[in-house]
C-alpha cells in the first residue's frame, strides 16, 4: 500500500498537466529572434470576443497588459515610434485553416467619419504610424487550424512585414470563466517563447 500513494499522486499530477491549457508556437520564418530589441502594438480591432456576458474592455486591458509585462520580461523594450516588432493580437470568430501564404490582416477601428480611433487599451502601447502601415501585415507559411475562439499573438516584423513568431491558444479564449483563466492563456502562449532572452 506504501507503493500506492506516490503511485496515484503521478498519476494525478499527469491527468491535470494533460487537461490544462495547450498552446501551439510556430516561427513561419527562419528570423533571428534575438536580434530584435524593442516592439509596438498594431491596435488591432478584431481582439473582440462573442461571450457577451464578459467585461471585454477589462479583459481586453488585462490581455494587452499581460503581453506587455511578457515581451519586457523577454527583454524587449517598447517604442511607439521605431519598434523592431509589432505585436498583432486578434481572437479568431469563425473556425478555418489557414494554409501556406494566407495574408494576415489588422482591422484597424475607425470613428466618425473615417477617423482613426484606437480602443483604449492599446492606448500607451500602439505604434504611432499604425494608420500607414496597411491592412495586410504579413503572410503565413504554415498551415493551422483555427477554432472558433483561438486567441493569436503574432509578432511581425515591421520592415519586412513578415510573421517572425506566433502563439495561438487551442482553446476558445473566452471558454475561461474568469478574467485570470483567459490571462492564464497568455502567460502560456509566452511561455513556449523559443528564446532565452528574459531581462535579469
Amino acid at each position: 500500500m506504501k507503493f500506492l500513494t506516490p503511485l496515484l499522486l503521478l498519476a494525478v499530477s499527469l491527468f491535470l498537466v494533460s487537461c490544462g491549457p495547450q498552446v501551439t508556437t510556430a516561427q513561419p520564418t527562419d528570423a533571428d529572434l534575438s536580434k530584435y530589441k524593442t516592439f509596438a502594438y498594431l491596435p488591432n480591432a478584431d481582439i473582440e470576443m462573442t461571450d457577451a456576458n464578459m467585461d471585454q474592455e477589462a479583459i481586453n486591458s488585462r490581455i494587452i497588459e499581460t503581453v506587455n509585462t511578457q515581451m519586457q520580461q523577454e527583454g524587449y523594450r517598447l517604442n511607439r515610434d521605431n519598434p523592431d516588432l509589432l505585436v498583432l493580437i486578434s481572437v479568431k470568430k469563425d473556425q478555418e485553416t489557414a494554409t501556406d501564404t494566407d495574408p494576415v490582416y489588422a482591422t484597424y477601428p475607425y470613428g466618425t467619419y473615417g477617423v482613426n480611433t484606437v480602443s483604449p487599451y492599446y492606448n500607451n502601447y500602439y505604434y504611432n504610424d499604425f494608420y500607414n502601415y496597411g491592412g495586410v501585415v504579413g503572410y503565413d507559411t504554415d498551415t493551422y487550424n483555427y477554432t472558433e475562439g483561438t486567441l493569436i499573438i503574432s509578432l511581425v516584423d515591421r520592415n519586412s512585414k513578415n510573421t517572425v513568431w506566433k502563439g495561438m491558444t487551442s482553446e476558445a479564449i473566452y471558454s475561461g470563466s474568469t478574467t485570470e483563466e483567459i490571462i492564464g492563456l497568455v502567460d502560456d502562449i509566452f511561455d513556449e517563447y523559443p528564446i532565452n532572452n528574459r531581462a535579469k
